[in-house]
């Protein structure tokens, strides 16, 4: 008997296909204008498990600006950790304070114990988001280190049948890096302003459309 094929990632209310169980996407866009709100609305889920890496975002500003894009809190099934310079633990909301963004090591650390503790509680499948890169680079001299977190997150969301997403400002970097930090995830999604509103596209998922599509930032 052939075992049961885990169903897609969803995303309800935006205009992007499902994928695969074990896909990561880099989400790239400008750091004011929607990429915050779209990494949450990809993370949005009212069964699965969700974690944030927040190296922009304190753990208390993370859950404001979830339950902004329509999610409601829930410690029970999931966690922030935070990655801010004075960040505070708070054990109540499942949020646990890191010290800094450079800390690569201690992050990737307390991300395996949150993902094993929400196993270990019956939650099967994780939504991991990671906000922001931006944040993050300016604390590293090179980028081979966060090369190799990210691989190894993305590599986690594989072996587990979860879903990834992680946002960069491509503004922010050269070509020759921004392509370093691409090369890990499964696919891109793009962000821009277009008059007053946004518009999002794919790259590189097979499958998926890859033409600019309309989407509004929840506010």
């Amino acid at each position: 008997m052939g075992q049961t094929a885990s169903p897609r990632y969803d995303f309800e209310g935006l205009p992007l296909d499902p994928v695969e169980p074990g896909t990561s996407l880099l989400v790239t866009g400008p750091s004011i204008g929607g990429t915050r709100e779209l990494c949450m609305e990809l993370l949005r889920s009212e069964r699965e498990g969700v974690l944030l890496l927040s190296a922009d975002l304190g753990g208390g500003e993370a859950i404001e600006a979830f339950e902004r894009a329509g999610v409601q809190f829930d410690p029970s099934r999931m966690g922030i950790l935070d990655a801010t310079q004075h960040g505070e633990t708070d054990a109540d909301r499942n949020v646990c304070a890191i010290g800094t963004p450079a800390d690569l090591t201690g992050m990737g650390m307390h991300y395996a114990r949150l993902y094993e503790e929400l196993h270990g509680a019956g939650v099967e499948r994780v939504r991991t988001g990671l906000y922001t890169l931006t944040t993050i680079l300016p604390y590293v001299d090179d980028i081979k280190p966060v090369y190799r977190f990210l691989h190894t997150l993305t590599g986690r969301v594989t072996s587990a049948d979860g879903f990834g997403v992680c946002a960069l400002d491509p503004r922010t970097q050269d070509e020759r890096v921004l392509g370093s930090l691409t090369q890990p995830f499964d696919g891109r999604v793009e962000l821009r302003r277009e008059g007053d509103g946004c518009e999002i596209r794919v790259r590189g998922l097979s499958g998926h459309h890859d033409d600019w599509r309309g989407y509004e930032p929840p506010t």
